[in-house]
């Protein structure tokens, strides 16, 4: 019986390391573009085109995954369970400033100008859909817009736009993404 046991562990283990595979993508210039692991069954390069774009869709990645930009120069941290995002992303410019940070347990949600000032903040769920309040900023720190997303990723509610100054200079009310009324703030 011992036997029986140790020999299905054995089997078992041998298909569920054949079912996840470390995968590195490279540029033609032979630098690295994404490297982590990817869960599903992989194509055979005697697998008709049908099935190799089933075993492709049937992909996902998992755990963490680094991408690069052709120079070398890193480009992103993610995280997956089951092709799902999880955990802390960081997405970086080229030039080395951070572009995004959206922490995916909370859905708290950071987006950088190149300079390094914040553009906007909020939240983000599953599928990267922008959800919940929003706000926007002119580079120079300033206010540029506020208002709020339905679960679906539309504006929805009373938006406010500013100058660079911070001046309110505009009033919208959308309707599930739809524009319902303008009003322009006199200075």
């Amino acid at each position: 019986m011992k036997k029986i046991i140790l020999s299905l562990a054995a089997i078992f283990s041998f298909f569920v390391a054949d079912a996840q595979k470390m995968v590195t993508q490279k540029y033609p210039n032979g630098n690295k573009m994404a490297e982590g692991m990817m869960f599903g069954e992989e194509s055979l390069s005697t697998d008709s085109k049908e099935t190799a774009s089933r075993k492709s869709a049937s992909q996902s990645k998992e755990g963490k995954w680094l991408t690069w930009y052709e120079n070398g120069n890193p480009r992103s941290e993610e995280y997956y369970s089951n092709g799902k995002m999880i955990g802390n992303w960081k997405m970086l410019f080229e030039n080395g400033q951070t572009e995004f940070e959206i922490n995916f347990t909370s859905g708290k949600a950071v987006y950088f100008f190149k300079n390094g000032a914040k553009h906007s903040e909020g939240t983000i769920k599953d599928g990267m859909v922008t959800v919940g309040f929003w706000t926007g900023y002119y580079e120079n720190g300033n206010k540029n817009y506020e208002g709020s997303y339905n679960d679906q990723g539309q504006k929805n509610g009373t938006w406010k736009w500013y100058d660079d100054k911070g001046n309110l200079t505009t009033e919208q009310i959308y309707t599930n993404g739809t524009l319902t009324d303008t009003k322009i703030v006199k200075k």
